[in-house]
């Protein structure tokens, strides 16, 4: 029978040992980004011990080839990895995670926000336009109705709610018809559109119309009012040829 001497049992032991316990493995945990997976839990199922993965996603963990990592976390998708034979001779085993999708909550775009709806003002109160307030102010009190009658200022002021006003009409109707239907079915020259828009938003029933969002009213009242327009552009015309200017 062969005898063993104390040194070579102590090293059939310490050879037995690694072989039951495992090495003390480093392992890498990196997004699919290669960013660095931090403070991901790992779990190994076969000796149920845990770590960490630091700053840099490293960890160590006692392991051995055919056993098995579990990383349970909220920001990764779930992930097993089986040990190999060849990451005993890794200097480190890296590890892909992939990111979990971020959940968003639904966002409500609450369309009846308002001064009124906040409380800001009393329900049912009239609206202005920044022009309206500056007539409002200058109107309000007994000495700037007086200093404002006598600079001007007020009649300039409703001139400019005059202006406001007549430039929000013609938006509206600017936005309501292609300039195809003002050449094609009203034969307004395409030199004369915009000049035809300003002259229809001063007629009562188009701006009743364009403020009901009337658009079939807006065409016939538009419809009625070209051949008037049209005559005007003819003696317009006429006079410039009489005149002999350009």
């Amino acid at each position: 029978m062969m005898r063993l001497n104390k040194g070579t049992l102590v090293l059939v032991c310490l050879m037995i040992s690694c072989a039951s316990f495992g090495q003390n493995l480093r392992f890498r945990l990196v997004a699919t980004d290669s960013s660095a997976a931090m403070n991901v839990k790992v779990v190994n199922i076969v000796t149920e011990k845990t770590a960490v993965s630091n700053a840099s996603g490293e960890f160590l963990m006692e392991a051995k080839p055919d056993q098995m990592l579990v990383f349970p976390s909220e920001n990764y998708e779930y992930k097993r990895y089986e040990i190999q034979a060849e990451d005993i001779k890794k200097k480190a085993v890296t590890i892909v995670l992939i990111p979990k999708p971020i959940q968003l909550d639904d966002v409500v775009v609450n369309k009846d926000i308002s001064a009124e709806a906040m409380g800001f003002v009393p329900k049912g109160q009239k609206q202005y336009t920044p022009a309206e307030r500056k007539v409002y102010t200058a109107t309000s009190g007994p000495v700037d109705i007086v200093a404002n009658a006598i600079s001007g200022r007020t009649k300039m002021l409703k001139k400019q709610v005059s202006i406001e006003k007549k430039e929000a009409l013609f938006e509206k109707l600017r936005f309501q018809f292609d300039d195809s239907l003002y050449i094609a079915q009203l034969r307004i020259p395409s030199d004369y559109i915009k000049g035809f828009q300003y002259f229809c938003i001063d007629d009562p029933a188009v701006a009743k119309a364009l403020n009901a969002k009337n658009k079939p009213m807006v065409l016939e009242r538009i419809s009625q009012l070209a051949p008037t327009y049209l005559e005007m552009i003819a003696k317009e015309e006429n006079d410039r040829e009489t005149s002999g200017k350009p």
